[in-house]
């Protein structure tokens, strides 16, 4: 696993980039924005179906003068003669290490990843890393490359269908995470559901293998995203915490469905999964159901041994980049 750190690659990958969300580019608008305290009209490139902006490409200078790819983006459609405001960056550096950025290409095997660790701007009071990885609906792995933070989270895999849809994921939650902590807009129900059971929670952190594909969680926080927006269609009272991927809870502030996402079916991921569901559940009274949420259909002795622990299962798969869930309206009886 390396960082990618060659003028002449990251240019290339960049590209490849640039190309990938070509593909979804619907129009070209003359957009007014800026950054920096430095206001331009340019054009952007905008995607009716992922109903986000972006310009991408801009070579800027940095601190120590250090270059950096500026690639800036943006939700719904630019407005002529309105502000079209920016909701997050993605830079890297244009070679070398830049820890001034958030973003870096990594290799981990042949997959080559797009990473960010975390670090928002905004200009206004709480909006930093530590409140977007508290609050960020994805993972943040734990690393130990050298001049990589210590965290960093995959936004997207640079050849995968889906990383359209990954970075506007990433976007979303930028959008998300600053409109919580700007206007305070926690629901109380969930201040109070968290506060019943947080002082009394025996936590348990999902052991990360090393050795293991840093890539193998790329596309948690979309799956997670998506079935929210599912969940919350289906006018279902929707959070999330340190503690569950996603949860429903009713209008007396009770958790009454959770939903553990993995994105594999590995024998690691599945006794995480079920520790996991068990340990930060077991002291709601009463127990919530709990959902397993993953990408294949388990085997029948593993179905048997989940039903035995009441466990259900919620299998989904991929279509044009985006996740399916099956059969979902049955689990959310009762639910």
């Amino acid at each position: 696993m390396r960082i990618v750190k060659d003028k002449v690659e990251v240019k290339y990958l960049h590209r490849k980039l640039m190309l990938q969300l070509k593909k979804f580019e619907s129009e070209k608008i003359l957009a007014l924005s800026g950054h920096k305290g430095h206001g331009y009209t340019k054009e952007v490139s905008y995607s009716s179906e992922l109903d986000i902006w972006w310009d991408l490409g801009s070579i800027v200078e940095g601190q120590a003068d250090q270059p950096r790819y500026w690639n800036a983006f943006g939700i719904g459609k630019p407005i002529p003669d309105k502000v079209a405001n920016i909701i997050c960056e993605i830079n890297y550096p244009v070679e070398g290490i830049n820890k001034r950025v958030a973003a870096n290409w990594v290799v981990d095997g042949n997959d080559v990843l797009l990473v960010h660790s975390g670090k928002i701007g905004g200009g206004r009071a709480g909006i930093g890393k530590t409140a977007f990885i508290e609050h960020y609906s994805g993972i943040f792995e734990e690393t130990d490359i050298e001049d990589l933070p210590q965290e960093i989270t995959v936004i997207g895999k640079l050849d995968d269908k889906s990383l359209a849809y990954q970075i506007k994921n990433f976007i979303y939650e930028v959008a998300r995470i600053k409109d919580l902590i700007v206007n305070k807009k926690t629901p109380k129900l969930v201040n109070k559901a968290l506060h019943s059971f947080n002082e009394e929670f025996v936590g348990i952190k999902e052991y990360k293998n090393k050795r293991e594909k840093i890539s193998a969680t790329v596309n948690h926080g979309l799956i997670v995203k998506t079935l929210k927006d599912i969940l919350a269609a289906r006018k279902k009272m929707v959070a999330n915490d340190q503690q569950r991927d996603l949860y429903i809870y009713s209008t007396d502030a009770r958790i009454r469905t959770v939903f553990e996402i993995k994105t594999s079916l590995s024998s690691q991921t599945i006794f995480t999964a079920v520790g996991q569901l068990y340990v930060n559940n077991i002291r709601i009274k009463p127990l919530p159901k709990l959902i397993y949420v993953i990408p294949e259909k388990p085997n029948k002795n593993l179905m048997k041994t989940l039903a035995e622990l009441k466990i259900d299962v919620l299998i989904y798969s991929w279509k044009e980049g985006k996740p399916q869930f099956k059969k979902i309206d049955n689990l959310l009886l009762n639910a």
